[in-house]
This record gives C-alpha cells, sequence and structure tokens, in this order.
C-alpha cells in the first residue's frame, strides 16, 4: 500500500482495523466495556477497561453499523455488477461513500489528517476487490491470486502490525488472522456471485457480518480502554 506519514499511519491503523473490511451493524446490547470480548484469540480488553458511557456506546454502534453496511453494499455492487444491472454504477458509487462516510468517523476521533489517510487506505482495498471480482467472474485465477496478494501484502499484514503498535490492548498476530479471515470471506463470497450461487453467497454475507459484527465490538473496546479520557 502507499507509503503514509507515520502519524497518519498510526492514527488510520487504530481505525482501520475496526472497519476493514468492514461488516457489523447492530447495536450491541451489552454495552459493559468490563466483559470479555475476544476474537477467536487472546486479545482481551476487559482488565481495566471503563463502563461504556454514552459517547462509548456511539463509539461503538456507529462502526459497527458502518461495518454492516459496508457488507450490504459490497454484496450489492459485485452481484449488480456482475449481472450488468443498470444500477451497477450507483451501486459502487455507494460503496465508495461508504468508505469515505466510514473516513469520517475517523477523522471525528483522529484529525483530518488521519480520515485523508483512511479515504485513501480504505480506497485501495475496494479496488483490489473489484480486480478480485472481474478476474473471478473472467475465471482468471493468476488475476485473482495477484489481489488477494497485494491486500495481503499491502494491505492485512502491515495494518495488523501498524494497529498492534498503535494500540498495545491489540495483538498483533490475532489482529492479522482476523483480517485475513473477513478478507478470505469476501473473496469467497465474490466467487460464489461470480459463479450464480447467491444462496452460497448469502450464507458468506451472513457469516462475514457475524464475524466482524464481534471484531468492531472487541476493537472499539480496546479503542475506549486505550483513551478513556475520550470516552
Amino acid at each position: 500500500m502507499e507509503s503514509h506519514s507515520k502519524g497518519g499511519v498510526a492514527a488510520v491503523a487504530v481505525v482501520v482495523g475496526l472497519v476493514v473490511g468492514g461488516l457489523g451493524g447492530w447495536y450491541i446490547a451489552d454495552m459493559n466495556m468490563s466483559k470479555d470480548m475476544n476474537m477467536g484469540g487472546n486479545m482481551s480488553v476487559s482488565e481495566g477497561a471503563p463502563n461504556a458511557s454514552t459517547k462509548a456506546a456511539e463509539l461503538r454502534a456507529n462502526l459497527v453499523d458502518l461495518g454492516v453496511e459496508h457488507m450490504d453494499l459490497t454484496y450489492t455492487a459485485v452481484a449488480s455488477t456482475l449481472a450488468g444491472s443498470a444500477s451497477a454504477e450507483a451501486d459502487g458509487a455507494a460503496l465508495y461513500k461508504n468508505g469515505t462516510d466510514t473516513g469520517a468517523a475517523v477523522g471525528s476521533v483522529y484529525g483530518a489528517e488521519a480520515e485523508e489517510t483512511f479515504n485513501s487506505v480504505w480506497k485501495l482495498h475496494l479496488d483490489e476487490f473489484v480486480k478480485y471480482a472481474g478476474a473471478s467472474a473472467g475465471g482468471d485465477e493468476a488475476g485473482k491470486q495477484q489481489a488477494l496478494a497485494t491486500i495481503d501484502s499491502d494491505y492485512t499484514k502491515p495494518l495488523a502490525a501498524y494497529l498492534a503498535k498503535a494500540n498495545p490492548n491489540l495483538p498483533e498476530d490475532v489482529l492479522y488472522t482476523t483480517l485475513k479471515t473477513h478478507v478470505d470471506m469476501t473473496a469467497e463470497m465474490i466467487d460464489k456471485l461470480a459463479a450464480g450461487d447467491y444462496t452460497g453467497a448469502q450464507d458468506l454475507r451472513a457469516k462475514g457480518t457475524d464475524h466482524l459484527r464481534e471484531t468492531f465490538s472487541t476493537l472499539a473496546a480496546g479503542i475506549v480502554k486505550q483513551y478513556p479520557d475520550k470516552f
């Protein structure tokens, strides 16, 4: 991925992890930040975490909501594009707007530089999945693997490293596994859509949403723990 200033990368890393591949949207009923929340690894933010304030609850709900919208829009945009639907252009525009809306949420916490950096990083990740979808529809296995390799080397690995460095509550290995799981789910969902297996694609869409709903909740709790004065 593109090189960014140290401050911008660190700032965006904290929040990109909240939305990467982004799939979550229902408000989590239990807003007690002292409860353990694990991502299938050993990443817990329970110890020392404050009870959720209104701001903390809003952060969590807003990021999760943007995430669910992202997954829904990804599904819709890919499906309409592959089907040659008249709505394809508008669906794609809505998907990219979701990214800038998320960037605005990032900027509201970390400032304008982080918002600008996030928008650039997020667009690159969307662009690579556009390439993946085209390759999948065309039976271009090499193209698919190239897109995934770019996402892994320029997005997933550095993002996990940056996020772990930015927030000591977030272990790099768990972050990487979680982010890669999302990428794999999204790629499989796209393959199902390209093959016309809409039932299978909907199943991956639902699983991906559940996975990142939990991820976003955990990461939001980690940020609240890291910056208790803000929440």
